[in-house]
């Protein structure tokens, strides 16, 4: 078998590379010589030599070459108050022609160039993790992969530094980028001694940068139309329409493994609360009956898929368990281990998490299938479609939480029918039907 394609290098290329050292150098030069009062000021005598001084100093300030506009950028400083007034209105030029230059690698032909050479490292980098991630030689199961963890998490980590900062990691393909970003960078960190304060939105050059990672719609990238359509689904239906019991620590975990799946290129997965059930009852089971294993002692709710089976949902199997703080955490502790990090990559729809113990954390279970979705469908289910419903509900609304009542009561959700009934009442005391739905009379 092949091996796999080696992970793009993460160092930057070496013209990049020096003008990062350069600001890295700068920032260290100003931390040790100081800035604005408490850097050692030169006397300027009042003649014209000094005069002649400064003019050559601040034409040389605006030099295309490094070398002699840092150069001359110092010899300003050292004059004390009148250097420093002269460098400052050509830092404030330099931020705007640097900052304009950014834009304009950012957008047309340009940002489309760059865009592709992004694509295509990210695309290496996931290529590169995943190849590992599902080798079993290299991640073995064996004390849950330990002997490959590493490996595992440099490649993945060269996926994040690009997945995450997408425009810093794309001045590595564009020299005039680089430059002009690094441009900004002496021109924040020169400032301080000059006084100079940049616009708010640049005050930090990173921040900036990430702030324009739009314009790379980096969530398409790598993928094809059809999965692209599929994510943006899923999202809708998290964001508007999903019916979930999750608690706040059982969400988080999903959203962690769902986030990991989108920057490792995978499909998003559907939070099922027919999952989210089995996998509760299933956590739940474990803390009463004193057990940690995927196999039930209860003949049947011995498998995760006659678990799932048992909720309404036929297609489950993979199965994640964890003792853990929170939600994240247990998330983190199976990217940990082999086996379930490739559970968390495989080619499911649905996913759900469950949890018992003291919130947030205790013991969880992760179940993956991939079944029917309950997305664009009627729901028989009188648990999920209760939750679809109150995620509908008008909280304030006396006669809402009545209505749901009635409808609880005919489902069969007695306890969520007395809840909404009684809610009604605290609402509004005299609300007669809400009184006659509970069996009380209205005082007057």
């Amino acid at each position: 078998m092949a091996a796999p394609p080696a992970p793009p290098s993460a160092a930057p290329a070496a013209p990049f590379a020096r003008a990062r050292r350069r600001s890295v150098v700068l920032a260290g030069l100003l931390a040790i010589t100081g800035s604005g009062s408490d850097r050692a000021v030169a006397q300027v005598p009042a003649d014209s030599a000094a005069n002649e001084r400064l003019k050559v100093l601040v034409r040389d300030a605006k030099d295309a070459d490094d070398a002699r506009r840092l150069k001359a950028w110092e010899g300003l400083l050292a004059l004390g108050d009148p250097g420093a007034a002269a460098l400052r209105p050509v830092l404030e030029a330099k931020l705007t022609r640097d900052r304009a230059a950014v834009e304009e690698r950012l957008k047309g032909k340009e940002l489309a160039r760059l865009h592709k050479l992004y694509e295509a490292d990210l695309v290496a980098r996931r290529q590169a993790a995943l190849a590992c991630i599902f080798d079993p030689k290299r991640y073995p199961e064996e004390n849950h992969g330990a002997a490959g963890q590493g490996e595992v998490d440099g490649l993945v980590s060269a996926v994040r530094e690009a997945w995450e900062r997408p425009v810093q990691h794309a001045r590595r393909f564009s020299p005039e980028l680089e430059r002009a970003c690094a441009g900004l960078e002496e021109v924040l960190a020169y400032g301080v001694s000059v006084g100079f304060a940049p616009p708010a939105d640049l005050a930090d050059v990173s921040g900036w940068l990430d702030s324009l990672t739009p314009r790379f719609e980096r969530d398409a990238l790598g993928i094809g139309g059809a999965q692209h359509d599929w994510n943006g689904a899923v999202i809708r239906w998290h964001t508007e329409e999903m019916p979930t019991s999750a608690d706040a620590s059982e969400r988080a975990c999903m959203d962690a493994t769902n986030a990991y799946r989108l920057m490792m290129g995978k499909p998003l997965l559907e939070i099922d609360e027919r999952l989210v059930r089995a996998a509760r009852k299933h956590s739940q089971e474990m803390v009463d009956l004193g057990y940690f294993a995927h196999a039930s002692p209860v003949p049947e709710r011995k498998s995760p898929g006659q678990r799932c089976a048992l909720e309404g949902y036929s297609g489950g199997g993979a199965e994640n368990i964890a003792i853990a703080a929170d939600g994240r955490g247990a998330f983190d502790g199976w990217y940990s281990s082999s086996g379930h990090h490739r559970n968390m990559l495989g080619g499911h729809r649905q996913l759900g998490v469950g949890r018992a113990g003291e919130f947030p954390g205790r013991t969880f279970t992760q179940d993956f299938g991939g079944g029917d979705s309950l997305r664009g469908r009627t729901i028989e289910d009188p648990q999920i479609a209760y939750l679809q419903k109150r995620k509908k509900l008008d909280m304030a609304d006396a006669d809402a939480h009545l209505a749901l009542a009635v409808w609880c009561r005919a489902n069969g959700l007695a306890d969520l029918a007395n809840l909404h009934a009684e809610t009604a009442v605290v609402l509004d005391p005299g609300h007669a039907k809400a009184l006659e739905f509970l069996g009380r009379k209205r005082r007057n």
